[in-house]
């Protein structure tokens, strides 16, 4: 392709950008059902055809919006659950980065659509696919979290996902329950706990049935 020929291009895969980034901000602002493609469109600065050119409709746009959000949290998690593996950052702090992530924009944005697919059953059917990948690509963090002499990998998934799904539950709660010391003394409980689950006797225990035994990859 000439140089000529990657101009448009580029211009064309900015506007895209320019539009899922919108999107993404016009949601979190002001919600699912507020959130019209006329305002995302002046949002992002470029006409309603060049939106309808890019995304013929509005599922299309929210579809796109919610597997770059689903990307950039997947890309933060493997960046800082590889720091931890390494040893470069304490797994304290892990439970420290996940908190913000899950009880603030990531999280708030996630739960819009979450909300709207239990009573939409469209919505629902397009965005099943994109959050399976999602938790399947979290699997794969997870697996390589734990070290498998310690944990195998159905062990340390189960352990990574109690992790998240705290989090998130304590994420609905921010909502209505605005009391950071509430959670603060959670986080420090869970972060005490984790070790032991990782590579400890709470996990031993945690695991002793013959079902978490069974080979399951």
């Amino acid at each position: 392709m000439t140089q000529t020929g990657r101009q448009p291009q580029a211009r064309s895969l900015a506007t895209r950008e320019r539009l899922v980034r919108a999107t993404i901000d016009e949601i979190y602002a002001v919600g699912y059902h507020a959130a019209t493609t006329q305002q995302i469109a002046e949002r992002a600065q470029v006409s309603r055809g060049a939106l309808l050119h890019h995304f013929p409709t509005r599922a299309d746009l929210v579809l796109a919006a919610l597997e770059t959000v689903l990307a950039d949290g997947t890309a933060e998690i493997k960046a800082v659950s590889r720091d931890v593996r390494s040893g470069a950052l304490p797994l304290a702090d892990f439970v420290e980065f996940l908190w913000p992530l899950f009880s603030g924009r990531f999280f708030h944005l996630s739960m819009e659509l979450i909300n709207e697919s239990r009573t939409d059953a469209d919505l629902r059917d397009c965005l099943i696919p994109v959050v399976q990948r999602f938790h399947a690509a979290l699997d794969a963090i997870w697996v390589e979290f734990c070290d498998s002499d310690a944990r195998p990998p159905r062990q340390a998934r189960i352990i990574l996902n109690l992790t998240v799904n705290l989090m998130r539950g304590m994420g609905v709660q921010t909502v209505l329950r605005p009391d950071p010391d509430y959670y603060r003394d959670l986080i420090e409980a869970w972060k005490a706990v984790l070790p032991q689950l990782v590579a400890g006797p709470a996990g031993d225990a945690a695991f002793a049935d013959p079902r978490f035994r069974e080979a399951v990859a």
